[in-house]
C-alpha cells in the first residue's frame, strides 16, 4: 500500500497534459490510429453480424469456434470504444485532457464505472483468447471428440469468459479513481482497499496462463497443420491460423506490459522519448492483438468473405424491396419476401 500511495503522490505532483510534441503532431498520431482502427473495427463488426444472421443457416458458422468468436468480438468492440472515447482522446488531444484534469484528478467515483468496464473487457479478452486457443487445440489434436466436446461445454466456456473477470475487477468497482496524466499519457489510478485484492494479481494469473497455453497450442497446432493440412477442411486451417495470429499479438502485448512494470516510473518522466515510444508500441500491439484474428480469417477464407458480402447485399436488397413496395399502390394478399 505504501508503494502504491507513493506512486499516486508522485504522479499527482507531476500532472501534465503536455506530451512535449506539437498539437499537430499529436493530432496526426491520433488520426493515423483512427485510419486503421475504424475500418478494421467496422469489418470486424460486419463479421459478427454475419455470424449472428447466418449461424443457423450456414454450415460454416455452426462450428463452436464462431460462438466463442462472437463473444470475443463483443468484448473487443467494447474495449476499443472505451479506449478511443477516453484513454486515447485524452492522450492525444491536449485540450480535452486539460478539460478533464480539474474534474477528475481528485479521488472520486466519476471514473470508476468506466475504469471497471475497461479492465473487465481486458480480462474477458484474455480469457476468450485462451478459450479459442483451447478450441483450436482440440479441433486439430482430437478431431473425433472435438464437436461433441464443445457441444457440451461451449456454453459453460462462454459463461466463464463473462463471469471470471468480475472476480478480479470488483476491487476497482468499489474504489475511488483519479485521472493523473503524465507527459500527455493518460493514467487512471484507483484506491487499494485490500492489499490481497489487486488487478495485477489477476493479470499475472490469467495473462500467464493464457500466454503459456497459447504458445504451447500454437506450436503444436502449427506442427499438426504442416502434417495434416491436406486432410483438413480449408475453414479449419483458416480458423487455426487466425488464432495463432491472435496468440502472437497477445504475447507481444504481454511483453510490452512487463516492460512497463520493470522500468521505473521516473525513467519515463526523465526520458520523454522512451515514454512516447512505449505508448505508441503499446497501442499498436494492442490493436494488432484485438483485430488481427478476424482480419486474417476474412483474408484467408473465401466462404467467410462471401458470407459477409451476402449479409450486406441481402440487407441492401431488402431495403430496396421495402421502398419499392411502399411506393406502389397495390394490395398484397400473400407475401414471401424471404
Amino acid at each position: 500500500m505504501v508503494e502504491i500511495d507513493a506512486a499516486v503522490e508522485y504522479l499527482r505532483a507531476r500532472i501534465s497534459c503536455d506530451s512535449g510534441d506539437t498539437d499537430v503532431s499529436q493530432y496526426t498520431k491520433f488520426g493515423i490510429q483512427l485510419v486503421y482502427v475504424l475500418p478494421f473495427a467496422f469489418l470486424y463488426f460486419s463479421f459478427l453480424m454475419a455470424i449472428v444472421r447466418r449461424r443457423n443457416h450456414c454450415e460454416i458458422f455452426e462450428d463452436s469456434f464462431f460462438a466463442l468468436h462472437l463473444v470475443d468480438g463483443i468484448v473487443t468492440i467494447l474495449f476499443l470504444v472505451l479506449d478511443i472515447s477516453f484513454t486515447r482522446i485524452t492522450t492525444y488531444i491536449r485540450p480535452v485532457c486539460e478539460y478533464f484534469v480539474p474534474l477528475l484528478k481528485d479521488d472520486a467515483y466519476y471514473l470508476t464505472p468506466y475504469f471497471t468496464l475497461y479492465l473487465y473487457a481486458q480480462f474477458a479478452k484474455m480469457l476468450s483468447t485462451l478459450t479459442m486457443s483451447i478450441n483450436r487445440y482440440t479441433s486439430v489434436n482430437y478431431p473425433l471428440l472435438h464437436k461433441s466436446l464443445w457441444l457440451q461445454h461451449c456454453s459453460k466456456a462462454i459463461f466463464a469468459i463473462l463471469l471470471i473477470p468480475i472476480l478480479f475487477v470488483w476491487p476497482v468497482a468499489i474504489a475511488k479513481t483519479s485521472f493523473l496524466p503524465n507527459k500527455g499519457q493518460t493514467i487512471i489510478m484507483y484506491e487499494h482497499h485490500f492489499a490481497w485484492a489487486r488487478t495485477s494479481f489477476g493479470r499475472i494469473l490469467i495473462g500467464g496462463s493464457t500466454l503459456i497455453f497459447t504458445v504451447f497450442s500454437s506450436v503444436v497446432t502449427t506442427y499438426k497443420l504442416s502434417k495434416l493440412g491436406k486432410h483438413m477442411r480449408k475453414v479449419e486451417i483458416s480458423l487455426t491460423v487466425a488464432t495463432v495470429f491472435t496468440s502472437f499479438g497477445f504475447a507481444l502485448m504481454l511483453v510490452v506490459q512487463i516492460f512497463q512494470l520493470v522500468v521505473p516510473l521516473d525513467s519515463f518522466v526523465e526520458d520523454p522519448w522512451m515514454a512516447t515510444f512505449l505508448l505508441g508500441a503499446t497501442q499498436f500491439v494492442n490493436d494488432f492483438y484485438m483485430l488481427s484474428g478476424p482480419i486474417v480469417l476474412i483474408i484467408l477464407d473465401k466462404k467467410i468473405r462471401r458470407s459477409i458480402l451476402y449479409c450486406s447485399l441481402r440487407r441492401t436488397n431488402s431495403d430496396k424491396r421495402i421502398i419499392e413496395v411502399s411506393a406502389r399502390a397495390v394490395t398484397i394478399t400473400e407475401t414471401h419476401m424471404f
